[in-house]
């Protein structure tokens, strides 16, 4: 028998899947929405509405598992359909971002380009996502998170395009970072400080002024705990 062959009927426990299928392809529009955005040349509004779309892919996830998609709309990959929209909303438009904003230095299509191809394999590589163990293998392409902090301080060409740089080549680097909705070590405590971190990260965007660099620091309070403690874990795996 084909496990793939969907069942048949609508039965209510397949909308609720394809409810959840539908919630993950409303990305596209959130990404569409901070495209145009950045065609009309409103950065702050792009960055929030491009920012916007990690709640929804924090979220997919653990409501694919609650309403098991897998069985009740074997048809549709979830997975294949995850990966095009993260492209998209983790490298693709955060280069794009980059670009229009002017933070890259000169010759952009080369440094923009870096990002892009380095993504482009780090998404098709099989063990990006040890599932079991929550973790990802190499830098996980979260450009958006880059380009936001780099925009939200003002640093400079040089220093954007060094990160960029970098982080392209530990695409490459087979290094553990925790993959926060798989990681199976106290996962709540990690999933409520990344919240805080990207409402006090989305709080900057929207007011500005003073009060947006003690936000843009208060945020970075995580992201840093999670590159130091991904980098002890991997350590420790690599010495075990």
């Amino acid at each position: 028998m084909n496990n793939n062959h969907p069942p048949a009927g609508a039965t209510p426990a397949r909308i609720k899947a394809y409810l959840v299928h539908l919630y993950t392809a409303s990305t596209t529009v959130v990404l569409l929405l901070s495209t145009l955005f950045l065609l009309e040349g409103q950065l702050t509004a792009a960055l929030f509405a491009l920012l916007f779309c990690i709640v929804i892919d924090g979220t997919d996830g653990i409501l694919a598992r609650r309403y098991n998609v897998k069985k009740h709309v074997p048809e549709v990959d979830g997975r294949a359909m995850d990966d095009v929209i993260d492209f998209v909303a983790y490298a693709f438009l955060p280069v794009l971002f980059m670009v229009k904003a002017e933070m890259l230095l000169d010759p952009v299509l080369f440094f923009g380009s870096l990002p892009l191809l380095a993504s482009a394999f780090g998404f098709a590589r099989v063990n990006i996502k040890l599932d079991d163990e929550g973790f990802f293998v190499g830098f996980p392409s979260y450009w958006n998170l880059l380009v936001a902090y780099l925009y939200l301080v003002s640093a400079p060409p040089w220093f954007n395009t060094i990160a960029v740089i970098v982080l392209a080549i530990l695409v490459f680097v087979p290094t553990r970072y925790i993959y926060i909705t798989r990681f199976p070590h106290h996962r709540n405590l990690h999933l409520a400080a990344a919240v805080v971190s990207g409402i006090m990260l989305l709080g900057a965007i929207v007011v500005g002024g003073t009060a947006r660099i003690p936000l843009v620091l208060i945020s970075l309070i995580y992201p840093l705990f999670y590159v130091i403690y991904s980098l002890r874990l991997d350590r420790a795996a690599r010495s075990g």
